[in-house]
């Protein structure tokens, strides 16, 4: 049993310290992706949070051992996070509420520190022009990048979390990349993009 059949079946059983070895293992990673969809760290700390009590609550209430030992844990939580992130999504739509934060918080445009090289330099500067290209990208195309390339899932995992097959994910991750590399194009940035 791999280490997050594990979890998932301690936190099932009411184990101690299996609801906050389940957090640490993934809330850098749950809370990141939905910052990406949401574009708000208010909005993904509250949905990150909430991802979690309903993961607990069903692994605890509704899921039986058998289906813990059987759950492929990550894409899981990642559906979870993702479901309540376009619910809140939605939710602010309705309301009309406007984006608090970028994605690219905090990733202003590089000034000379010292101490700081040259290539470091550069290096920001093509985070902030790759966050800002990513920006540009409606958020279903930004989503799968981001699930393929920050959080390193298959693509059998990505179609686990947005629906669909895993040639279909792969085939939507390869139009999406094609997008952004003209966006980064666009933009002018010394910026590559791999597949």
């Amino acid at each position: 049993m791999d280490n997050a059949e594990c979890i998932a079946l301690s936190v099932h059983l009411g184990d101690e310290g299996a609801v906050e070895r389940l957090v640490r293992a993934y809330q850098d990673q749950l809370y990141g992706y939905a910052l990406r969809l949401l574009e708000n760290s208010f909005d993904a700390e509250e949905v990150t949070q909430d991802a979690f009590i309903r993961a607990c609550r069903t692994l605890t209430l509704r899921y039986g051992a058998d289906r813990c030992r059987q759950l492929d844990l990550r894409p899981w939580l990642f559906r979870i996070t993702r479901n309540l992130a376009l619910n809140r999504m939605r939710d602010r739509r309705s309301t009309g509420e406007d984006r608090l934060t970028a994605i690219g918080e905090g990733i202003a445009a590089p000034a000379a520190v010292d101490g700081t090289t040259s290539q470091q330099l550069e290096i920001l500067m093509d985070r902030d022009t790759l966050s800002r290209a990513l920006n540009r990208l409606e958020v279903a195309s930004r989503e799968r990048v981001v699930l393929r390339f920050v959080e390193g899932l298959s693509y059998a995992e990505i179609a686990k979390v947005t629906g669909g097959s895993p040639a279909a994910a792969r085939g939507k991750v390869f139009r999406t990349l094609r997008r952004l590399r003209t966006l980064l194009t666009e933009g002018g940035s010394r910026c590559a993009v791999k597949q």
